[in-house]
């Protein structure tokens, strides 16, 4: 029997849970993306290189933070996955609320 495909029903179903809430911070990094992006055109000016890192960030981050504790938690019982993937989770919401609330106007548009 393959010993990778074995986990347990509650490890999946902690997975599923996670991924819908992973899946709801990617959706704000896509509002914040189109929200930025209005607000650019009707500023008519651009996004600077750190502002397009900033947007894009805030969609590929929770992505990339769910398949990390989904790899980390291959192996892992009920109690340690979950901890893995409320770090995992907390690190995504302040990633997305750093991007959202704490970077200045001047760094994400270019004012040429």
């Amino acid at each position: 029997m393959n010993e990778k495909l074995k986990r347990s029903a509650g490890a999946w179903i902690l997975a599923a849970v996670f991924a819908l809430l992973f899946a709801y911070d990617v959706w704000e990094g896509i509002g914040n993306f189109i929200g930025v992006m209005s607000q650019s055109l009707s500023l008519g000016i651009g996004l600077s290189a750190f502002g397009w890192f900033a947007v894009i960030f805030g969609i590929v981050a929770p992505v990339v933070l769910f398949f990390g504790a989904l790899w980390f938690t291959r192996k892992k019982s009920f109690a340690p996955a979950l901890v893995i993937y409320i770090v995992a989770l907390s690190l995504s919401a302040v990633v997305g609320v750093d991007l959202a609330l704490g970077t200045n106007a001047f760094l994400i548009f270019s004012v040429n």
